[in-house]
């Protein structure tokens, strides 16, 4: 059959592969011919209630149904809908917010009252998904440009946005049928969130690989899986890594069978990174780089690479580094704002405002702050929005977390710029303690800071959490620090 949209891919896959593994949640394993079946029979069911090319489905499901999620994704796929995944982590607030942006009609969901004041025309747990393989539509009637999905932006400093990915552009890099059919990737990431969702929901159509999802992430329980998994690949975000780093146990693991570490989604610290290398010298690590909103992707290709702070490999062809007058910054070290281009440009959906500052001319604008080194490799230097100006200082919060990172017994770590009436801008840190290190206190770590860090860049107010607020992809909500930050420093100089 040709091959148009990525609910094609599986189909074909299906052919080849049909008795291997696609999704396994530990809970329940598919295979690529299941997978495609129920993908049909889920289909035709969402037609047979109505649906029509265009309309939007709900899909807040959690990991413990990863299976049901990837069924779901591309059953809406095949009855010509756009999957709009959603994490049930959310408030009802947050739910209903984004559900006034995408307006969608129909859901499949594994967390009902999340989404029961709805106005919907139709809602079903994932264990009694809607099913009739009659009423699925003809497949090549379908329009092979169409948008495929609406994915919310993490939130971590605002309001949630809808990127919406088109079928050509989830079609981007799948790859032929004749591959080494042993590929396995475990993993913890939210299948709602972009990295979760293209990157491991459509991981098997891509590329024929497995993917395990386990359905709730804890440290010993990942590496139990990968013990008893043994996948060639493992996936965690920098949170997720020091959580397992971090785990009395993680040295009797000696992840036996796995070649690969992959982190990526938020910054990884660097001292994750040579725990890591020490303790586990077989494996390849590497460190990637992506947005919800494209035109940006890349990871580092080498050890020496990953060891290099805030390296996330080099600067391919299809990005670029800008200064605040839009201008390509060409010299080495310079910070500017990474741009990226691509085929098939994404938008914000319902939003042409926000879509005319992000996207221009198939450039991302992408609001992270980096810079070309010596090597002709990308450093991160942090987020635009973040950028604390201090005494007409620009100062970067990621520099600052770098070194807190590297203090033995702090685990998390958050800079912020708080308000100041005389600098204008002020550094304000929050910390979370890694457990069996001892205590810390503020000041010790205020002044390990100021043997690490020029005077200017050293938090002035810092503040030891029991936990840190999270989104659900592991990121850390600055947005909810920066109010009781400020009113620590607003404290700390009444004092």
């Amino acid at each position: 059959m040709e091959v148009r949209r990525i609910s094609d891919a599986l189909k074909v896959r299906a052919g080849h592969q049909a008795d291997d593994i696609a999704h396994d949640d530990i809970r329940r394993q598919i295979t690529f011919a299941q997978w495609d079946r129920e993908a049909d029979e889920v289909g035709g069911g969402l037609a047979a209630a109505g649906l029509v090319p265009g309309d939007r489905v709900f899909l807040p499901i959690s990991n413990a149904h990863a299976v049901e999620m990837a069924i779901a994704v591309f059953a809406v796929f095949r009855a010509g809908g756009i999957a709009c995944p959603i994490s049930p982590r959310l408030s009802p607030r947050e739910v209903a917010d984004y559900a006034a942006l995408c307006a969608p009609r129909f859901c499949i969901t594994d967390a009902p009252d999340l989404v029961a004041g709805l106005d919907l025309a139709g809602s079903w747990h994932v264990a009694d998904m809607p099913r009739d393989i009659a009423a699925l539509p003809d497949q090549a009637s379908l329009d092979a440009n169409a948008d495929a999905e609406i994915l919310g932006t993490s939130g971590t400093t605002g309001k949630i946005k809808g990127v919406v990915v088109s079928h050509p552009d989830l079609m981007t890099n799948v790859t032929g049928y004749n591959m080494d059919r042993s590929r396995s990737t475990l993993n913890a990431l939210p299948l709602t969130g972009s990295g979760g969702n293209i990157g491991i929901v459509m991981l098997p159509a891509r590329g024929g690989a497995t993917a395990i999802t386990q359905q709730k992430f804890d440290p010993k329980g990942f590496l139990d899986l990968a013990r008893a998994k043994r996948p060639n690949l493992v996936y965690l975000v920098p949170s997720m890594l020091r959580l397992v780093l971090d785990h009395p146990d993680v040295g009797d693991y000696d992840m036996d069978g796995v070649k690969y570490l992959m982190t990526g989604t938020a910054p990884l610290p660097h001292d994750s990174v040579k725990r890591a290398a020490e303790l586990w010298p077989h494996l390849r690590i590497r460190n990637s780089y992506g947005m919800s909103e494209g035109g940006v992707g890349l990871g580092t290709t080498s050890q020496e690479q990953v060891l290099k702070p805030g390296c996330v490999g080099k600067l391919p062809a299809h990005m670029q580094i800008r200064d605040e007058a839009g201008e390509i910054v060409t010299e080495a070290n310079v910070v500017g704002e990474i741009y990226g281009w691509q085929k098939h440009t994404r938008r914000y959906w319902n939003d042409p405002e926000a879509t005319a500052t992000s996207f221009k001319g198939g450039w991302t604008k992408t609001g992270d702050l980096g810079f070309v080194d010596d090597d002709g490799d990308l450093i991160m230097a942090g987020r635009s929005k973040e950028l604390i100006i201090r005494g007409g200082y620009n100062i970067t919060p990621l520099e600052i977390e770098t070194v807190l990172h590297l203090h033995p017994a702090v685990q998390q770590a958050a800079v912020v710029g708080v308000p100041h009436e005389v600098l204008g801008e002020d550094i304000a840190a929050a910390v979370t303690l890694r457990p069996g290190c001892g205590e810390a206190t503020a000041d010790e770590i205020i002044a390990f800071c100021k043997a690490h860090l020029g005077d200017n860049k050293v938090p002035r107010t810092l503040v030891v959490l029991d936990h840190m607020p999270l989104n659900p992809n592991g990121k850390i909500l600055k947005k909810d620090l920066a109010g009781p930050l400020a009113k620590a420093a607003e404290a700390r100089r009444a004092a």
